[in-house]
């Protein structure tokens, strides 16, 4: 029956004109990706892969290795050990729908990081192909529908309600380590802006804004919001933290900067269909750090809007273990998208 319903959905999007789709819907790339994708596998893999929109395990999203996951120590999906080269490779173009060139480079860091720490500890979690593809609901250009691609330190989420409205958060992504110090990759650090650009803002700041930028004393162990389904909202106050207003033009080039590294992994026509972005809501933004403005020192930053998060750690095993994420308070999952068309369609 699911099969079915997939088939009629291909069907329907492609009576569009190429054009059309092309032109006026960013879902339409990912409905094309995301059934040749579900086609390229057998009965059981598109049981692991394939879940009703209405799944819990939608929402359910961890950053850490299968090892630490409580209680079932694993993720939804099919992962891409469990897929031959083709269907790996599919897998990857519904990533890549989505992800831009930065994007797709952040991702092939993260695995590759995997694969160094394999080979130096011998670890079996420490695996480049231990990351999972789900996709929950019928993929189509109408209908409601997202996918995950998820791994340790690295998460991607993507939901279209209505084949029109978009959500790209939660959007995680870490490392270990925050740079590479030996070997042949010696110098590689994935977040390298999401910590560098950073940096340079805090060392710009006078003594007057550093001191309203640290709303707390010491740093936290982690990222606050973590693998939470929701934000709490009560602990990111935006009334606390030095403004966007009380920067000179220079500092808010470098908040801007801060802000698009972590956007634009997503692919510039679907970050054009956001409803609301960081930088649509800049002029109301605070920001705050905490920690040492030293490289290679504890630190941890946040910036803050009426709606999004951007949230940055770099503590944890002597400052070399990063971890940097896009949130939204209440649009996770497109979870406001789903709220409004669930009232219109009552109120209908």
């Amino acid at each position: 029956m699911k099969k079915k319903f997939i088939n009629l959905a291909v069907t329907a999007c492609l009576c569009f004109s190429l054009l059309s789709c092309a032109s006026n819907n960013p879902n339409s790339k990912m409905v094309t990706a995301a059934q040749n994708f579900l086609e390229s596998l057998d009965a059981n893999q598109k049981a692991k892969v394939y879940a009703d929109f209405g799944s819990k395990e939608r929402t359910s999203w961890v950053f850490l290795p299968d090892k630490y996951i409580k209680p079932e120590k694993k993720r939804f999906g099919l992962t891409l050990k469990e897929m031959n080269e083709t269907q790996r490779q599919l897998g990857f173009n519904l990533l890549n729908s989505a992800l831009s060139e930065q994007g797709q480079m952040t991702v092939s860091k993260v695995r590759l990081l995997e694969a160094i720490l394999l080979k130096l500890t011998q670890n079996p979690i420490r695996d480049k192909d231990l990351y999972y593809v789900s996709i929950f609901g019928i993929p189509s250009t109408e209908t409601t529908w997202g996918w995950t691609f998820e791994g340790h330190h690295m998460s991607v989420n993507v939901t279209f309600v209505d084949g029109q409205h978009l959500s790209l958060t939660p959007a995680f992504y870490g490392s270990v380590p925050g740079v590479v110090t030996i070997g042949e990759h010696k110098g590689l650090q994935v977040l390298a802006g999401e910590e560098n650009i950073a940096r340079e803002l805090a060392q710009s700041l006078s003594s007057a804004q550093l001191s309203k930028a640290a709303v707390f004393t010491e740093v936290p162990k982690d990222i606050f919001s973590l693998d939470h389904t929701k934000v709490a909202r009560k602990e990111f106050d935006i009334s606390k933290g030095l403004p966007y207003k009380e920067f000179n033009v220079r500092q808010q080039n470098l908040v801007k900067g801060i802000i698009n590294v972590y956007i634009e992994k997503f692919r510039p026509e679907l970050l054009n269909n956001l409803d609301n972005s960081p930088l649509s809501e800049i002029d109301s933004l605070v920001f705050v750090w905490v920690g040492s403005t030293v490289q290679g020192k504890p630190h941890y930053y946040r910036l803050v809007t009426p709606n999004h998060l951007l949230e940055y750690d770099n503590i944890q095993n002597g400052a070399m273990h990063p971890h940097a994420a896009w949130r939204e308070f209440d649009g996770d999952f497109g979870e406001d998208l789903l709220l409004n068309h669930h009232s219109k369609h009552h109120h209908k």
